[in-house]
């Protein structure tokens, strides 16, 4: 099973002055203007240049510096060191812990996207059964159609099939969906909902519902499909196509 860790303390670093720090170092030098160049009499005096406060100085630079908090993560599978990889996030210096909206620390927020590159053949069976738990809804150890599309709403509404990578693709994808929920909320819902009706009749066929057995069988067969290298290892293109599967897509949608 896929285990991420933080493997070393987190480095945090100043970073980034945006501007010219010598620009703000030190008073600028004003040469006097040769005898010969000197104004008429009555002519315009030019002004001044304003006097720098050093102390002014020192919180525009401050307020144009950023820090970075860098971390490493370690993902282990069956014991063994399988990915180490070091990620940073980038802070206002203002408040270099601060949250995210959803009240996630940045931290949280890499770990659980670490976590969600990778799924493996073990971590898909506790899925599959995690699923079906919350699907049948009467306890009668049989999922319908209806209790299989309303776990698939789930997955939509919360975002909880959907790999959550930095990598361009998965990022596009993931906009791309954002964006058809938020032009047509309600057709993006019947949508989904049609997709997950479908995938449920490939798993039954003609009959009226699914048992957990079969279900935990459906699903893994999905799994071994996408895995086509046969490492028991879902990641990149073979995790997306995966989640397609799982809410009943066609390949390419």
């Amino acid at each position: 099973m896929a285990v991420s860790s933080i493997r070393a303390a987190s480095a945090l670093t100043a970073i980034l002055f945006l501007g010219n720090p010598a620009a703000y170092a030190e008073e600028p030098q004003i040469e006097a203007a040769p005898l010969e160049q000197a104004q008429e009499p009555g002519a315009a005096q030019p002004e001044a240049p304003a006097e720098i406060n050093p102390d002014e100085s020192a919180d525009l630079l401050n307020s144009r510096q950023q820090i970075q908090q860098s971390f490493t993560f370690t993902r282990t599978i069956n014991g063994e060191v399988v990915d180490t990889e070091k990620r940073t996030v980038t802070y206002s210096r203002k408040d270099p812990l601060r949250e995210t909206e959803a009240g996630v620390s940045a931290l949280d927020r890499l770990k659980s996207a670490f976590d969600s590159e990778v799924l493996t053949r073990t971590e898909a069976f506790e899925e599959a059964k995690l699923d079906f738990v919350i699907a049948d809804k009467d306890r009668d150890n049989m999922m319908t159609a209806d209790e299989f599309a309303g776990l698939a709403e789930q997955w939509r509404a919360n975002q909880a099939r959907d790999p959550q990578s930095d990598e361009p693709e998965t990022a596009r994808e993931r906009q791309y969906r954002a964006f058809l929920d938020e032009l047509d909320p309600e057709g993006a819902k019947e949508e989904a909902d049609i997709n997950a009706r479908r995938k449920f009749a490939t798993m039954v066929g003609m009959a009226p519902s699914i048992s957990r057995e079969d279900y935990l069988s459906e699903y893994l067969l999905d799994f071994d499909s996408m895995d086509s290298d046969n490492d028991g290892i879902l990641r990149g293109d073979e995790l997306m196509m995966f989640r397609a599967l799982n809410r009943g897509e066609r390949a390419g949608e």
